[in-house]
C-alpha cells in the first residue's frame, strides 16, 4: 500500500474564507490540524468582532472537524481593527481558545502598543500561547519595536509565534528565542524560497504557515513546501519538524 502524504499542521489560516471542498482537499493532502485565527477585515466595532469570534468558535471549528482536520481557534483584537469601544468586554471572552491571535503591531503607535501589551498580559494569566502579527509595510522597524514589547512583557519565548517573518527578520525573531512563522504567500514568499531559508538557517523554532482564506493565497502552499524541502535536500526529519512537530510543540499538543 502506498504511503499517504506527509502530515502537516497550519498554525494560521482563516477557515471562513476556505470552502468545504477546499478543506477536504487540504485534509487529503495531509493537513491534520489547524488554527483558525481572528482576521483583520470586516469587523470595525466590538459587536461585529464578537460575532466574528462566535462564528469561528461555533461554526468554523465544526467545519474543520467535519473535513477531518483537528480544529483549534485563536482569538485576539487585531492591531489593524481596534474598535474604539468595548475592548474590555472582548478581552473577557478570550479564555475559551487555544491561543490568542492575531495580536501584535500593524502601523505601530501608542494605542496599538497598549492593546498589544494588555493582550500579552492576558495570555500570561491564561497560560495561552500567542500568534503575533507583523505588518507588510515597515517590516524591520516595526518588528524591532514589537520584539521590544514582547521582551518587556516577560512572556515565555516558547509561547510566542511571530508570524509573517521574512529573510530580513528571521534571525531577529529567533535570536530572541521566539518561534518564527514563514507565511507562504504568492509573490511574497514561495515554497521554494522558504525551503532555501530553512536549508541555510535550519528548522529550529521555525514553522511554516499559510494565511489561506484571506487575500491572495495558495491553497496548497504547505504541501508544496514539503516537496520543496525535499528538493532542497532537507531530511524528512527536518521537514517534519517545520511542518508538523514544531507547530504541535508550539500549541502544546500531541499527535493524534
Amino acid at each position: 500500500m502506498a504511503a499517504g502524504p506527509p502530515p502537516f499542521v497550519d498554525l494560521h489560516l482563516h477557515a471562513e474564507g476556505v470552502s468545504d471542498a477546499d478543506l477536504t482537499t487540504l485534509s487529503w493532502f495531509g493537513l491534520r490540524a489547524a488554527v483558525t485565527c481572528a482576521n483583520d477585515a470586516g469587523a470595525s466595532t466590538a459587536d461585529e468582532l464578537r460575532r466574528h469570534w462566535d462564528e469561528l468558535v461555533n461554526v468554523q471549528a465544526r467545519r474543520l472537524r467535519r473535513a477531518g482536520i483537528r480544529p483549534w481557534v485563536a482569538l485576539a483584537v487585531h492591531p489593524a481593527r481596534i474598535p474604539w469601544h468595548g475592548v474590555d468586554d472582548l478581552l473577557h471572552r478570550l479564555p475559551r481558545v487555544v491561543a490568542l491571535g492575531e495580536l501584535g503591531l500593524d502601523r505601530g503607535g501608542e494605542r496599538e502598543e497598549e492593546l498589544f501589551t494588555r493582550q500579552l498580559e492576558l495570555s500570561i494569566a491564561l497560560r495561552k500561547p500567542v500568534i503575533v502579527h507583523t505588518p507588510a509595510q515597515a517590516k524591520v522597524p516595526v518588528t524591532r519595536r514589537l520584539l521590544g514589547v514582547l521582551r518587556e512583557s516577560r512572556i515565555d519565548p516558547e509561547r510566542v509565534l511571530v508570524d509573517h517573518v521574512t529573510e530580513e527578520t528571521l534571525q531577529l525573531v529567533r535570536g530572541c528565542g521566539y518561534f518564527a512563522g514563514l507565511t507562504l504567500q504568492p509573490g511574497l514568499l514561495e515554497p521554494g524560497d522558504a525551503a532555501q531559508l530553512l536549508s541555510r538557517n535550519g528548522t529550529e523554532r521555525v514553522v511554516l504557515t499559510s494565511d489561506i482564506g484571506e487575500g491572495a493565497t495558495d491553497l496548497l502552499a504547505l504541501p508544496r513546501a514539503a516537496d520543496a524541502l525535499r528538493k532542497a535536500g532537507l531530511s524528512e526529519a527536518l521537514a517534519r519538524r517545520a511542518l508538523y512537530e514544531g507547530p504541535l510543540s508550539f500549541i502544546g499538543a500531541a499527535p493524534e
